[in-house]
């Protein structure tokens, strides 16, 4: 692509214009973006791009930046960042190369006399953002902990990028990766060497991160509180960006170098995402990884738990060793290949072969204890910990079950073969749990390892899912172990403690490592939220729960503005220049005199007469005092506010200015006799308060005066019923008589007709407000605004609404500026003085913006232009107050609809971690409106209504092909957890209000903290809510709720979910929560059925019998087979039944499912006959209870998906079999049963006979232990002929009389 003719880019950086002081960005880069996604259309015109070959850089920069007209520095740093992470540099080429040409820096890296960082900010420079080049030490592939880096010749060049007025830091080359690299191939450096991928991680990287790897010689562009020395840098552990991307932080050592204590040391690392783990240790100088032929791994133990993993090592020599840690993160992403990444290193000096240094038993594994497998597999080991230590050699522990599973142990020992060692283990299964013991031969290490088996998929096949190690040794000897090193049973020497305290964002935060030590992600009752340290930004990400990183309340400043005593203050920007957030004042400053007492306050009422003043009181304006006016500037000292006020004299002042606006006074005299003399009020601020309060009380266009000549006061308060004064001078003329000194300000105002975007010119948006001199500071004040203040979005006259908005008394000028423009900038009271043009393009902000501390994160202007999806992001202090949100959308014109939908319906809005977002993606090119809407949102204000705080322009340049559908259609525009989510106390570790679906499935988890009804709706723009039933089925298992969606084809799904405590609220349920589904796969998904809400699991009387589940918690069990036992247990004798429906054809398969009894365990057999959905459906009844209608229990949905075995039909079952009988065997007989005689042993507690009786023969069975039946049966004669055989029990009394319990029909 050519550039137009006309077309002469100016590099910004080549003006001389000094680039903006380094200050540590007040946002994280998770506040930036979250998802990559974001950047979709940015990121491929950038790939494109750099596909394409250019005659000239002039060509390049306007293919690649002006030629997209990007809107903002963050899309143009991030189209620069892509394209060099995409072009392969060593093949860049122009038709003219001139000295000192950009063209010239770019063919500079092939030639290796440039560098990444050079062409980073020529790019930028040339696209009008600020960048900087930051020269340093970079720990890269060749760095090992340890080194010192010497000499001044730094060995990387990196980036800092000014991006919407803040500071970010930019590495486009470690984020570039290559098919070969040029370190390893000097010689073949042409164009077999291909950009393949990017690394992420390197743009926009927060400072506290990006420290452990790059290390710039000016310490202020390390953009930390406080910078790191050179050896504190090169004392820090080795890090690579994987560590961060599972949220890894270090908690035992955070110095490289570490030494060990008696050949010792165990290092601990946390973690907040799904992670697996491993580790290698090498030789330091020769990089072997044996010692007397057996591995070095071998001499150390990994433990995973709590979200920590320790690695214990004891050297088996003295010496240095690298122990490097590798991470897995289990994302569960499609086409992700899990595989170990290097993610910190450590040197490890050993002073010491450690005592005990021999190799750990030979297992399968290199994590040692129970972990996310034996969760997966349902179980609940007793022993938690990694060690299992004992004294006499006997080994026992337990692994409770949650549903049916297996267990295999396996000992190892060194110097012993595993037959021998078979012998001395066994795991006996008693049903709900599996019990394992070991009498060990002799003392030493032992590894045992537990092997797992789910009949319901595995088949045969078991798994390791474990190993312990076992220490069989005395007590003294254990307490001297070198597993005794980790920290949950050692203290950590102080010398290893980290020694960095004050790196972290503004406002005196933790250290780099040591803060995320104190970060819990557990009980909030105990985070200090304002210490909390600075996660990165990938924890937050995380379903983990946790606070976040304090907010200061926005204060803005315009650019360049100095700060008192040269004191660095963040920077914050809604509009084009640089704001400054201002720190706090505090009241009770000396100049400030506290305030006098309570006004005694005499009610009247309306019309009452006034108290007359007395004949030696006169009015006397300051205007005639030889004193002039002093000059208006920015505030050196406190600034007045109400908070200099005593509350008690709040009230009084402004109580007495209502009850004055009450009474009609004949002069002007009576009037400010009334309002301040008659009651003493000298205080400033009160005088100041009590002419605010009684203008923004009295209807001023009813007032008369007896008397009223031109030129006085009568007439400027008149002058208000014909227009021809204003309340600025109405309060200047007040204030004048009130011995304070006061200016009328007039200029522009962003008023309720103004439009974001629209330019000023003389005669349109006039307004005039004030400032009044208060103790030695000018102080704005807008009465007029104060006393008409709209509410909500308006499109004519007769809509307007008034009250009192006090936030137009004193405001902060930094504020104010964003809606009032003087003519003479000189009252703007501001440090640096704000020009008409950035007047014009700050967005447009309402006083409840600044009420509710809401800051701009993404979007500074008041009009955005958009190029696909849109994402407008506000800050707000989550910490300290709870915000709802909402929005409009229109077009520009008003109209509010694009073929027949809603554009609000093209918008969602979500919430998290004090971060306000509005996805927008608008459906046609044109000009929009969006007005957004604020509350706080408490039960206390539950009526509150939103009031608008802020609206944007849109202009929309392109849209996405296809054409952008509406959001799916749920009920309201917000997504996420609502309002009611939280009032009920349900948490989830679903962070984001987007998840997407893994091969078409997505299950969402909600913790409830007690019994609740749930119920959840799939809403889809094209499909109807009756066609989406069966691809959603939710139920709850314990203190969760689970919600299981299946998406029926790609495309978006919103989830709605309603819930409400049924012992309170009925059967009237409530919006508590919705999420967007999003299913990019190409599945073929079969609907779930269609079910009642709350049939699955528990019915109201399972509870109230005394029932629990004991093999199958969870009501929907999917199987690879076509048999399933479900077990419950009971609190008292019960008569039980089940019935087997089929779900698609409501056949009902009873001969398919057998009941019985053993003591407190009821267990019921299902054979499906063929693969699909079932309900099994339980009913129960106490056995006292000489009802024959049992209730319904609990339901299950049974998925069965493979067909193993016939399913054959069990014997009919009588009333009397399901009062405690038990049968071993047989469960079927079948024509297929090959034995001549049938063995029968069967459980029947009260029966003093049992008799098996085959067509006419009776075989009587014996009782050798009480209740238990057992015998031999010949059946041989009567296979094929349709012969019945029945069980039958005789309970005494008639010796001849036998009562029916089963029937087989074979």
């Amino acid at each position: 692509m050519a550039a137009p003719r006309d077309f002469n880019p100016v590099n910004i950086l080549q003006q001389g214009k000094q680039l903006p002081p380094p200050i540590r960005s007040r946002y994280r880069k998770f506040d930036i973006y979250r998802d990559v996604n974001q950047f979709r259309l940015i990121d491929e015109h950038a790939v494109q791009v750099a596909q394409t070959e250019h005659k000239t850089f002039r060509d390049l920069i306007w293919h690649l930046i002006h030629s997209q007209r990007f809107q903002s520095d963050l899309e143009k740093a991030r189209a620069i960042f892509r394209w060099m992470t995409s072009r392969n540099m060593y093949t860049i080429s122009f038709q003219d190369v001139q000295k000192g040409s950009p063209e010239e820096v770019l063919v500079s890296f092939k030639n290796k006399k440039g560098t990444y960082a050079r062409i980073f900010e020529t790019f930028c420079g040339y696209s009008g953002v600020y960048c900087a080049v930051l020269t340093g030490f970079a720990k890269g592939l060749d760095y090992r902990p340890g080194d010192n880096f010497k000499g001044s010749e730094y060995n990387h060049s990196w980036n800092a990028v000014y991006i919407d007025d803040n500071w970010y830091l930019v590495d486009s080359h470690w984020a570039t990766r290559y098919l070969i690299s040029e370190k390893n191939n000097p010689e073949n450096l042409g164009r077999r060497v291909q950009v393949y991928e990017y690394d992420d991680f390197y743009f926009m990287t927060d400072p506290e991160q990006l420290i452990y790897s790059h290390w710039a010689k000016n310490d202020k562009w390390q953009l930390l509180t406080r910078p790191l020395s050179l050896p504190e840098f090169e004392d820090l552990p080795l890090v690579k960006s994987y560590f961060f991307k599972c949220g890894m932080y270090f908690i035992s050592h955070q110095k490289g170098v570490v030494g060990t204590e008696n050949g010792r040391i165990a290092l601990t690392v946390g973690f907040v995402k799904p992670t697996n783990f491993t580790y290698k240790i090498t030789v330091c100088g020769s990089n072997e990884e044996t010692h007397k032929g057996q591995k070095l791994k071998s001499f150390a133990m990994q433990e995973t738990q709590h979200n920590q993993a320790t690695f214990i090592l004891r050297a088996p020599k003295p010496g240095s060793y690298y122990f490097t840690i590798f991470a897995q993160l289990l994302t569960g992403d499609i086409g992700i290949k899990n595989v170990f990444t290097a993610s910190a290193e450590y040197k490890v000096n050993a002073d010491k072969a450690s005592s005990d240094s021999v190799p750990l038993p030979n297992c399968s594994d290199s994590n040692w204890g129970p972990g996310i497998p034996v969760d997966q597999m349902g179980l609940e080991p007793s022993v938690k910990d990694a060690v299992i230590p004992t004294s006499d050699g006997k080994v026992s522990l337990e692994f409770k079950k949650t549903r049916p599973s297996y267990i295999l142990c396996k000992l190892r020992k060194p110097g012993m073969k595993d037959d021998e060692l078979e012998k001395c283990i066994s795991e006996t299964d008693q049903g709900d749990k599996v019990l394992v013991t070991a009498q060990l031969p002799a003392k030493g290490e032992y590894g045992l390892e537990i092997y797992g088996n789910d009949p319901a998929k595995d088949g045969d096949t078991y798994t390791h899912i474990c190993q312990y190690f076992v220490h069989y040794a005395p007590p003294d000897e254990q307490n001297k172990a070198f597993y005794q090193e980790a920290p949950q049973r050692r203290t950590v020497a102080p010398s290893q403690q980290a020694t960095i305290s004050q790196v972290g964002y503004p406002g005196g935060t933790a250290g780099v490592t040591q803060g995320m030590n104190n970060m819990n992600v557990g009980d909030q009752d105990f985070v200090d939220l304002e210490n909390l340290p600075p996660p990165p930004p990938e924890m937050l990400q995380q379903q983990y729960l946790y606070g976040t990183v304090p907010d200061s309340r926005q204060q803005g400043v315009y650019g360049g503005l100095g700060s008192q005593q040269g004191q660095g203050t963040p920077g914050f920007t809604p509009g084009a220049g640089n704001v400054i957030v201002p720190q706090q004042q505090q009241a009770g400053v000396s100049n400030i005199p506290p305030s006098s007492k309570p006004i005694q306050v005499e009610k009247r009422a309306v019309g009452q007469e006034p108290p007359a003043p007395p004949s030696e009181f006169k009015l006397q304006p300051v205007t005639a005092e030889k004193t002039a006016a002093p000059a208006p500037g920015p505030a050196t000292k406190q600034k007045p506010t109400l908070d200099a006020i005593d509350r008690n004299v709040l009230h009084t002042v402004d109580d007495h200015a209502i009850q004055v606006s009450k009474s009609e006074h004949s002069s002007f005299r009576d009037l400010v006799w009334d309002l301040i003399y008659s009651k003493s009020i000298t205080n400033e601020i009160e005088k100041v308060r009590v002419i605010f309060r009684w203008l923004a009380t009295k209807n001023l266009k009813e007032m008369h005066f007896d008397n009223v000549e031109k030129g006085s006061p009568e007439e400027v308060l008149l002058g208000l019923k014909t227009g021809k004064t204003t309340y600025a001078m109405v309060f200047d003329t007040m204030c004048n008589y009130a011995g304070l000194h006061s200016k009328i300000i007039s200029g522009y105002a962003k008023g309720a007709d103004y439009k974001p975007g629209q330019s000023f010119t003389p005669g349109t948006n006039q307004h005039s407000w004030n400032a009044v001199y208060i103790y030695g500071t000018w102080c704005l004040i807008d009465c007029h605004w104060a006393a008409r203040r709209i509410i909500g979005k308006q499109t004519t006259h007769e809509e307007f609404h008034y009250q009192l908005d006090e936030y137009f008394f004193l405001p902060d000028p930094h504020q104010l500026i964003y809606t009032h423009f003087p003519e003479d900038t000189k009252w703007q009271l501001l440090e640096r003085q704000v020009s008409l043009e950035e007047f014009e393009s700050m967005p447009h902000m309402k006083p409840q913006f600044f009420k509710y501390g809401l800051e701009f994160v993404s979007h500074r202007t008041a009009v955005i232009y958009g190029r696909g999806e849109c994402n407008i992001r506000l800050r707000y202090p989550a910490h300290r107050i709870v915000v709802a949100f909402n929005f409009t959308i229109q077009y520009e014109d008003g109209r509010e609809e694009f073929m027949g939908t809603k554009l609000n319906k093209y918008g969602m809005q979500e919430s998290v971690g004090g971060i306000a977002s509005f996805r927008l993606r608008l459906p046609e090119k044109g000009s929009y409106i969006i007005y957004i809407y604020a509350k706080e949102d408490t039960q206390e204000n539950k009526d509150n209504v939103y009031a608008q705080v802020c609206e944007f322009k849109i202009v929309q340049e392109e849209v996405t092909s296809p054409p952008p559908q509406p959001f799916p259609p749920c009920a309201y525009l917000n997504w996420g957890p609502g309002t009611a989510f939280f009032k009920y106390g349900l948490q989830t570790y679903q962070t984001t209000a987007t998840i997407l679906t893994r091969e078409g499935k997505v299950e969402l988890q909600i913790r409830i903290p007690k019994q609740m009804q749930f119920m959840a709706k799939l809403k889809h723009n094209e499909m109807s809510d009756s066609e989406l039933e069966g691809y959603i089925m939710n139920r709850v298992v314990g203190n969760t709720a689970y919600f299981n969606i299946t998406a029926p084809c790609r495309g978006e799904f919103g989830l709605e979910i309603y819930a409400n405590d049924p012992s309170m609220e009925g059967q009237t349920l409530y919006h508590v929560a919705q999420y967007m589904i999003e299913c990019h796969e190409d599945v073929k998904t079969v609907p779930l059925p269609k079910l009642p809400h709350g049939y699955l699991g528990p019915q109201p009387k399972f509870n109230e019998f005394g029932l629990n589940t004991l093999s199958h918690h969870d009501s929907v069990i999917h199987l690879e087979t076509n048999s399933v036992e479900i077990q419950f247990a009971t609190a008292q004798e019960m008569r039980v039944t089940a019935n087997l429906i089929g779900v698609e054809d409501e056949k009902e398969h009873p001969d398919l499912v057998f009941t019985q009894t053993q003591g407190s365990i009821v267990s019921f057999v299902i054979h499906m006959p063929a693969t699909g959905f079932y309900k099994l459906q339980l009913y129960a009844i106490p056995a006292r209870d000489p009802s024959q209608q049992l209730p319904g229990v609990y339901n299950y949905l049974i998925n069965c998906q493979k067909a193993t075995r016939p399913a054959v039909p069990f014997p009919k079952q009588y009333a009397q079999w399901k009062e405690g009988c038990y049968m071993w065997e047989p469960l079927t007989l079948h024509k297929d049963t090959t034995s001549a005689t049938v063995n029968f042993r069967i459980g029947i507690p009260k029966a003093e006979a049992v008799a098996v009786v085959a067509d006419s023969d009776w075989n009587h069975l014996q009782s050798s232990t009480p209740g238990v039946w057992e015998g031999k049966v010949p059946l041989d004669k009567h296979y094929g002929r349709g012969v019945k055989v029945t069980v039958n029990a005789n309970y005494g009394g008639d010796k001849t009389n036998y009562a029916t319990l089963l029937e087989y029909n074979i």
